[in-house]
């Protein structure tokens, strides 16, 4: 169960979208069921970079299928998605959908008022089919919506981006909430609650930020709409090595009407490659920005503090900062190291003036294979 790093777990109820426009595929088997998982990532704007994050539509179909008129239900569901490559970003100013408006107690809400619930916190919505009483011939439409959760607030992922996922079968009128933190390695963990009479999820697609989705619900005679996410920046993702390497897990078995297993755990298991394209991209500075002081005396010491920032595609390599001007003096360069894309540093100088008047003081950041930036300070020296 080892793919570089344990490809754990899963998707079959719910699913991710990977970076490159490509469909990823691949099958796994126990006796009876099998499933099959299709991992999707399409840059929603320019070409993917091999180091920096681009924003993506990130997308999962997954179905189980069993040549037998029943089939086990999915009890645990985790994926393992190629290390580094997707992370999730939320928006500091979108917001988070509380557990006092959406948790595991909503179970009988209908979509348009767990929408109503969270309307501001949509990050992206699905499709689901369920099996009920774990009768494959009877297949029902679900629907789903998936809610910005925040940062896990314990545990071995405390701090990580959470989604909260809730699904809603018309036909049953029954739902079940579940939610998920994406680890730094690209694991997401999901437990699958029961739906009436222990039903089976046989197929999903989910989709972040993905397209609002009009669904006609029969049994009512009415259309339901499906917002898409309103982050597009949530889910983003990097092609480092040309290719992706993912992993998925399937936990089934029955269990009673309070969720005691009731018959042995049947496990699923897959793994793929998918080749993908990454530009190489260029670095950018940005900045430098000095603080410190306007005003000072001839001969003294003053510190500035410097910040550098790599706005770039690629990384900043063995950058450094450098002060001049006429009658400048004292600590005038200091290292900053590599900058990756999206990443800033502050360096300290101290600078002695050996000239009065108002002094044009250059900081400038500079790097080989990388435009300098220069800003400009005018200090008064008395």
């Amino acid at each position: 169960m080892n793919l570089k790093r344990r490809m754990i777990a899963a998707l079959v109820a719910f699913g991710v979208v990977l970076a490159g426009g490509l469909t990823l595929t691949g099958v796994a088997a126990a006796t009876n069921e099998s499933a099959t998982i299709g991992l999707k990532m399409s840059p929603l704007q320019g070409p993917l970079y091999k180091e920096a994050p681009r924003p993506v539509n990130w997308q999962v179909q997954s179905t189980i299928s069993t040549p037998d008129p029943t089939i086990q239900p999915l009890k645990r569901s985790d994926l393992t998605l190629p290390d580094g490559s997707l992370s999730f970003n939320p928006d500091p100013d979108m917001p988070v959908c509380p557990d006092s408006a959406v948790n595991e107690s909503s179970v009988s809400v209908e979509v348009p008022d767990i929408i109503a619930a969270c309307p501001d916190s949509i990050i992206g919505n699905g499709l689901a089919t369920f099996a009920l009483a774990q009768q494959t011939s009877l297949g029902r439409d679900g629907v789903m919506i998936v809610f910005n959760g925040g940062f896990q607030k314990s545990g071995p992922l405390k701090g990580r981006p959470r989604i909260k996922v809730y699904a809603y079968s018309y036909d049953t009128q029954v739902g079940v909430y579940t939610e998920a933190a994406l680890s730094k390695q690209g694991d997401l963990n999901f437990f699958i609650p029961q739906l009436t009479a222990d039903s089976s999820v046989t197929s999903l697609s989910l989709n972040i930020p993905g397209e609002p989705i009009d669904i006609f619900i029969a049994s009512k005679n009415e259309t339901v709409t499906l917002p898409a996410g309103q982050d597009p920046d949530y889910a983003q993702a990097t092609c480092s090595s040309g290719s992706w390497a993912y992993g998925a897990d399937f936990e089934l078995g029955d269990r009673d009407t309070i969720g005691n297993p009731t018959s042995p755990t049947t496990f699923l298991s897959e793994f793929a490659v998918e080749p993908c394209v990454g530009l190489a991209g260029k670095a950018k500075f940005a900045g430098p920005k000095a603080k410190g002081a306007k005003k000072t005396k001839r001969g003294k010491k003053t510190r500035y503090k410097v910040k550098v920032k790599n706005v770039g595609t690629a990384t900043v390599k063995n950058a450094k900062v450098l002060a001049s001007g006429k009658g400048v003096k004292g600590k005038k360069k200091a290292s900053i190291g590599n900058l990756s894309p999206g990443q800033s540093k502050t360096v300290k100088l101290k600078l002695k003036f050996t000239k009065q008047g108002k002094i044009k003081t250059k900081f400038k950041a500079d790097a080989k294979k990388t435009k300098t930036r220069t800003s400009v300070k005018r200090i008064e020296v008395r």
